[in-house]
């Protein structure tokens, strides 16, 4: 387990404030947490000089959407790599493919599980973590290894 500085950063974003203490009280042990209520927030603390590491996204918010905080982030250069999983009621089919057409990595349907959600939040970090290792990789070696679309979803 991590302590301090080490722990990685995960953004909430629900207007919820139940299930916003659900998550935190999930991540608490291993992740440093911060809570956005609303989109506009989410986009301010996400282009803060320190970027979460991964934000968990609420689909239904008032004002502006899930979906459209995660268009607007994954349209940032200074935000488009960090990984969204959405967290949210919404469980159409069509709703999951929309939220991976906008760029979320993954999507989580209410009620959830603690256990699956710290799963996929530490399987998401860490994959994140290993492209940007492979990144660096490609700069080291100068071009010898191409890495092409690293922690984004665009086809």
């Amino acid at each position: 387990m991590m302590s301090g500085p080490e722990k990685k950063l995960v953004l909430i974003v629900d207007d919820t404030p139940t299930n916003v203490a659900v998550v935190s009280g999930v991540l608490k042990d291993s992740y440093r947490t911060k809570v956005a209520t609303n989109g506009e927030k989410a986009l301010a603390i996400a282009n803060a000089a320190e970027k979460p590491d991964l934000i968990l996204l609420d689909v239904m918010m008032p004002g502006m959407d899930g979906y459209e905080v995660c268009r607007r982030l994954k349209d940032n250069p200074a935000t488009r790599n960090i990984p969204i999983i959405f967290l949210t009621a919404k469980i159409e089919e069509v709703d999951e493919e929309k939220g991976f057409d906008v760029g979320a990595v993954d999507y989580i349907h209410k009620p959830f599980s603690g256990p699956i959600v710290l799963a996929r939040v530490r399987t998401q970090i860490a994959s994140a973590f290993n492209g940007e290792a492979l990144g660096e990789l490609d700069i080291k070696g100068k071009g010898r290894i191409s890495i092409v679309g690293l922690r984004t979803c665009e086809a």
